[in-house]
């Protein structure tokens, strides 16, 4: 038997633990004497209707199955019924739409002509619609005409079918025009740049004003491109050759590390199927021995990231996905846990990937835009952000290539499926760095947002006899919602930034109206999110079943509550430079802004304790830097309405923010950071 054949092997379960199912679809288990239910993990599909008619069994073979191909006959299927996954996902795909389509309406509302004085609180009479009832724009901005503002043409129909945003834009340019006022300015959405703020500049510390006017602009930046290369070594283990160290290890480690990356990182950016890994690239890196081919990097850098999601593990006391049945929900240590003990843990693996990928670096297909991405999850977990950018930015040049080299693209096909995953992680790590760190160049991948749904996790073609069974995880789709659940979010969270993110000395500026949508919207994102993934305003993750599970929840409402900052954020900028053009609601928001700016979940307990996995740490340190600045600019300012906005427990939250970014340290430009905002302890 080959290695491929035994690591394949491996999935199936002992003679004596096999489910038999019985008439009824449910699962008895043998071996042991019980009789627990399971749900079948499997949807069958329909005979043929000829073998129907026969009451014959029928092999369900496409085109044709064996018996009409035998007779010459017709040989058609019935399509199969929606099962309740289907119809989550198309409850999940109407509320995306809704909440693309009403920032359009709005932005339609408020640029036409005389919109201000003509638009109804609601609208006096029904107004034809095309899309679903839940689809309506909301009552306060409905009126009569707005849908011709935006015509949809045919080529958009397959972008609606497959939840794709209509039109979201680049971060330089909007779709959606912002009112023009004298003297108007753009805010920028980078935490960085408070400390350019004029007022911030004026009431911080003479200390902390000194040391940032001595450092560049985009001081981050500069300091990161300064900082060493990672370590070439290979920390082999002991008494293995060089050239072989890697099909030595033993079978149990390969598949222990792959499981662990596929139940942590898998989870939130699933660029990869786990199907076509195990059954395809896995076994024929095995039969080439880790050979200089594209398959063998990919594994690799899984195996990297595999480490990082055993430490992530034993940091959170989860038992690891193959020893659940044995050793509880405690960690303990597997026989190979030396693999992973590098600095930066999965350091030998990925050293390996790139001393491999050097001969492949100019491929431009799928697999190579899969290869750059996780090269940037593994340089974002390690923090290494330009690193990081430097790979994602390839990963888009892949997605890009692929788009503009070919002609159409079928996304309800799996390979068209997987392109739309690959192209969504890519866009939405990339807009999290070049957001922050905005004086980096953007790849323009976001001009194609337009044409990419969002993806259907359409499953990959398999045989009947295969070990896609023995794949199957219950909790597939609660983590295929929550990636769409964020990438909805991000567009809200882009269009806030394009809609809301400018300045102007004069009052009831930035626009209410607007404003109020924003915060519908966001609350609609909210209420429509599939109930597995509701979440209370005191939520615990205490009882999660995994690390993944406690990073999807805090991921969630994380978000949530930064949405609630960004839109408060321009009425702060506005607060701290134009009090005299403020008014009640304006503070209402920098109020509302600021407690949404407090105890994000993925900055505090579990998930600073599992650093390992914490997705976009350095987006959540840059985020907290900000943060800080803005507390403390606030409680210095000299307009008492300003001040009464802060919240009550904010100092406690700048102590627990300061602990996560003295915690992600290594890099040397958070570590910057840090040495800043420990001069604002120093009083004026």
């Amino acid at each position: 038997m080959t290695k491929r054949s035994r690591i394949t092997a491996s999935y199936a379960e002992p003679l004596d633990r096999q489910v038999s199912y019985d008439g009824d679809g449910s699962g008895s288990q043998d071996g042991d004497g019980s009789s627990l239910k399971r749900p079948r993990s499997f949807m069958a599909t329909l005979a043929c209707d000829i073998c129907r008619s026969r009451k014959t069994r029928c092999d369900e073979d496409r085109p044709k199955c064996g018996y009409c191909r035998t007779m010459n006959l017709e040989c058609t299927y019935q399509a199969p019924r929606a099962t309740k996954k289907d119809q989550s996902m198309a409850v999940a795909i109407n509320a995306i739409r809704r909440l693309e389509s009403k920032i359009e309406d709005l932005t339609a509302a408020i640029n036409t002509p005389k919109a201000a004085s003509t638009i109804p609180l609601s609208s006096p009479g029904p107004v034809f619609d095309h899309r679903p009832s839940f689809s309506q724009p909301s009552p306060s901005i409905h009126a009569p005409g707005i849908l011709s503002a935006h015509p949809r043409h045919e080529g958009n129909i397959i972008h609606e079918l497959a939840m794709s945003p209509q039109v979201v834009g680049t971060p330089v340019q909007s779709p959606f025009p912002v009112p023009e006022a004298p003297g108007r300015v753009a805010l920028s959405f980078s935490q960085h740049r408070v400390t350019l703020w004029p007022a911030v500049k004026q009431v911080l510390p003479t200390g902390f004003v000194s040391a940032r006017a001595a450092l560049p602009e985009d001081y981050i930046v500069d300091i990161e491109n300064r900082r060493a290369p990672l370590l070439m070594h290979i920390e082999r283990p002991h008494g293995t050759d060089p050239d072989s160290w890697l099909m030595s290890m033993p079978q149990a480690a390969v598949k222990g590390l792959a499981e662990a990356y596929f139940s942590v990182f898998h989870r939130n950016m699933p660029h990869l199927d786990k199907y076509y890994f195990y059954s395809n690239t896995l076994g024929r890196v095995m039969e080439n021995e880790f050979g200089y081919d594209m398959e063998s990097c990919l594994v690799l850098n899984v195996l990297a990231l595999g480490c990082l999601a055993v430490k992530t593990h034993e940091e959170g006391d989860f038992s690891l996905p193959s020893r659940q049945s044995s050793t509880g929900r405690r960690f303990v240590h597997p026989e190979w846990y030396e693999l992973i003990v590098d600095d930066p843990p999965g350091l030998r693996f990925f050293n390996e990937a790139r001393k491999r990928f050097g001969f492949l670096m100019c491929q431009n297909g799928l697999q190579a835009g899969q290869f750059y991405m996780l090269s940037t999850l593994y340089y974002a977990q390690i923090l290494r952000p330009l690193d990081s950018w430097t790979t994602v930015n390839r990963a888009a040049l892949c997605c890009a290539s692929i788009l503009t080299r070919t002609g159409t693209v079928d996304y309800d096909q799996w390979e068209g499926d997987m392109l739309s995953r690959l192209f969504w992680c890519t866009l939405m790590y990339e807009t999290v760095i070049t957001q922050e760190l905005d004086l980096l160049p953007h790849s323009g991948l976001l001009d194609y947002e337009p044409d990419i749904p969002l993806p259907k996790f359409t499953q990959c073609p398999r045989p009947k006899t295969s070990i896609s069974g023995l794949l199957t995880d219950e909790d597939d789709s609660f983590f295929n919602f929550h990636f769409l659940a964020q990438a909805a979010h991000r567009i809200i969270l882009t269009r806030v930034k394009q809609s809301l993110y400018t300045f102007a000395e004069k009052e009831s500026y930035p626009n209410a109206n607007l404003t109020a949508e924003m915060h519908h919207q966001l609350e609609q994102w909210r209420a429509n999110l599939p109930p597995s993934l509701q979440f209370s305003d005191n939520e615990s993750a205490s009882g999660s079943p995994s690390p993944a599970h406690v990073i999807a929840k805090a991921m969630l409402r994380s978000r949530y509550l930064v949405a609630k900052f960004h839109i408060g954020r321009p009425f702060l900028y506005k607060a701290l430079h134009a009090s005299a053009y403020m008014n009640d609601a304006e503070y209402n928001e920098v109020s509302e802004g600021l407690r949404g700016g407090m105890y994000w979940p993925t900055t505090m307990g579990l998930c600073t304790q599992m650093l390992s996995a914490l997705p976009i740490k350095f987006g959540w340190c840059c985020q907290c830097f900000g943060q800080i600045l803005l507390f403390h600019a606030v409680a210095r300012s000299p307009d008492q309405k300003l001040r009464e906005t802060l919240p009550d427990g904010w100092q406690e939250w700048v102590q627990i923010m300061m602990k996560l970014i003295e915690s992600c340290a290594s890099s040397p430009g958070i570590a910057k950071d840090l040495e800043l905002l420990r001069l604002l302890e120093v009083q004026c």
